[in-house]
This record gives structure tokens, C-alpha cells and sequence, in this order.
């Protein structure tokens, strides 16, 4: 993983993170710290937060940062959250998701598990967030290498889903991704942005420990370390995330991920989105499916 040190310094800027009390959320939190950024960790669990808190403070010590309880899967617990903040935001990353559910699971407010929590819950985050944005605010949608095997029909986005579970997640990061580019179209002359970027192939066995976070027992660590040369862990998968975030040459409607064979593994680099997500009829679409879902009017 190229050094967080390659990131500028974060000193006096304010980041929320979603889903950042496990994997590549947690990695965010962990090095944006690291680079003295005050850091939003939003999660649905309290008790896990505080134990990524505690985490990152053992890394960190001093490190500013707080817990914002929000469950991406009740548009009801979101609009506590983005009630309960009152200071600048200069990012948002969109991080929390569902990466398996049944196919019958649904959110508190009865949407797919996958697509209410990770496109919709997260449109509604942002949206709600917007009067706390800062001029110069980034989003940053943290996509898949799934969207590739997926097709967004905006107008079924509420149906129950009856195909493969690889699709229903990768269907579900389509859409984010292709909010995330409708909202930077949206954002063209003002000096806010919108991204999109993925953490390729990342995995728990070559990720560092941390106290807290997922076990990996030595044995396994050793036996995982074969396939360093075609994965990486969490904390390389954050970088592309991180560079999107905040590097001086990530600009609006990039999408970054990681530079090596398949974007597996590497240093983050612009990376090549489906057509259908970078679809301007598609993102003007799914952008009033997603208000009407949400029940959240988006006015920019």
C-alpha cells in the first residue's frame, strides 16, 4: 500500500465516514487520523464504533474523532443522524454497505436489504447533509468491481429480487456509483465533487491486526500470504478511496481503484465505470426513483 504519508496533510478538515468500525471503513478512519483529519465514524453498532475508536486511538493517540449512530437501512435513523450534526463537512465516503443478504431481506422502510442500504440509505445521508457541505465538499462513493455484472433498471429498483447474489450487490454499487456521477453533474459550476472509487480485492488474512477488528490466526495469515502478489488487504484497498477523497489530482466524475492486474491489487489510479453508471439518462432517472424511495427531495 503506497504510504499514507503520499496523503496531504488533513489538519482542520472534517471527514465522515460510513461503515467505519470494520474493514475498509475502518482503514479510512485509521489513516485519515493518521493525517490529523477530524473523523465522523457513522455506524449502526455504537459498541463496535467505540472499539474502532479505541483502535484507532491506540494508533493514534489524541486522534479527533466521533461516533454519529446512523443504520443505512432506516431512512427514519438517517434523518436522526444528519439531524444530529452541526459542523462542516469537507467529505463524505459512502462506505457502509451489505455485501450479502437473502434474497427476501428488506430495509426498516421494506426496500431490497442491499439496494435501500447501500444506494438509497446513502442518497438520503447526502442529501440531508447538504447544508453542512463545505464549498469545496466531496462525496465519494465507494463502488465495486461487482457493478460490472450488473444492469440498473431504475423503475424495478423496488421490486424484490430474484437473481444471483452476486448481481443483487453489484446491481445495488451500480447504483450508488451512478448517483454518485448524476450528483457531480448536478454539482458542474461550484467547486464541490462527486466520486467514485473501489478497493479492487481485499481481504481480512493481509490486512494488519488490529485489536477489535476481524481475527486471523497466524496460520491462516501464513497460508494467505501466497496470494499477496494478486490481492491486498483492507488497509491498501482504503487507498484508492483515500486518494479520491482528498489527493489534489482526484477531480469530480473519477472513478479511482487500484492500479494492478484486474484492479485486484495496486496503487490507486483512474479506473473505467460501465457505461450504464456514467449514463446520463440512467443517473437523471434513478435520481427521482431515488427521491421517491427516500422520500427525500434532493434540490441542488
Amino acid at each position: 500500500m503506497p504510504s499514507p504519508l503520499a496523503l496531504p496533510d488533513l489538519t482542520g478538515r472534517t471527514i465522515l465516514v460510513t461503515g467505519a468500525n470494520a474493514g475498509i471503513g475502518y482503514w479510512c478512519a485509521d489513516i485519515l487520523a493518521t493525517q490529523g483529519a477530524r473523523v465522523l465514524l457513522g455506524c449502526r453498532s455504537a459498541e463496535r464504533a467505540q472499539v474502532a475508536v479505541s483502535s484507532i486511538r491506540a494508533q493514534v493517540p489524541g486522534a479527533d474523532l466521533d461516533i454519529v449512530p446512523v443504520d443505512l437501512g432506516s431512512l427514519v435513523s438517517v434523518a436522526s443522524a444528519t439531524a444530529s450534526l452541526d459542523e462542516r463537512l469537507d467529505a463524505v465516503i459512502c462506505n457502509a454497505g451489505v455485501k450479502a443478504a437473502d434474497r427476501s431481506a428488506r430495509t426498516a422502510d421494506g426496500l431490497d436489504l442491499m439496494v435501500g442500504t447501500n444506494a438509497i440509505g446513502h442518497f438520503a445521508l447526502v442529501a440531508q447533509l447538504d447544508r453542512l457541505l463545505a464549498d469545496d465538499a466531496r462525496v465519494v462513493a465507494v463502488g465495486s468491481l461487482a457493478h460490472r455484472f450488473a444492469e440498473i433498471d431504475p423503475g424495478t429498483l423496488s421490486q424484490p429480487w430474484t437473481g444471483a447474489s452476486l448481481r443483487q450487490y453489484g446491481r445495488s454499487k451500480a447504483a450508488l456509483m451512478a448517483l454518485a456521477f448524476e450528483l457531480n453533474r448536478r454539482w458542474r459550476g461550484t467547486a464541490r465533487s462527486a466520486l467514485c472509487a473501489h478497493p479492487g480485492y481485499a481481504v481480512d488474512p493481509l490486512t494488519p491486526h488490529r485489536d477489535g477488528l476481524a481475527a486471523v490466526s497466524p496460520l491462516t495469515r501464513a497460508l494467505a500470504s501466497v496470494s499477496r502478489p494478486l490481492v491486498q488487504g483492507k488497509d491498501a484497498g482504503a487507498a484508492p478511496i483515500l486518494h479520491a477523497a482528498v489527493a489534489a489530482d482526484a477531480t469530480g466524475g473519477d472513478y479511482w481503484g487500484p492500479g494492478g492486474l484486474l484492479e485486484f491489487r495496486g496503487a490507486p489510479k483512474r479506473v473505467a465505470a460501465s457505461a450504464q453508471v456514467r449514463s446520463v439518462d440512467v443517473g437523471a432517472e434513478l435520481w427521482s426513483v431515488a427521491e421517491h424511495l427516500s422520500g427525500v427531495r434532493f434540490t441542488i
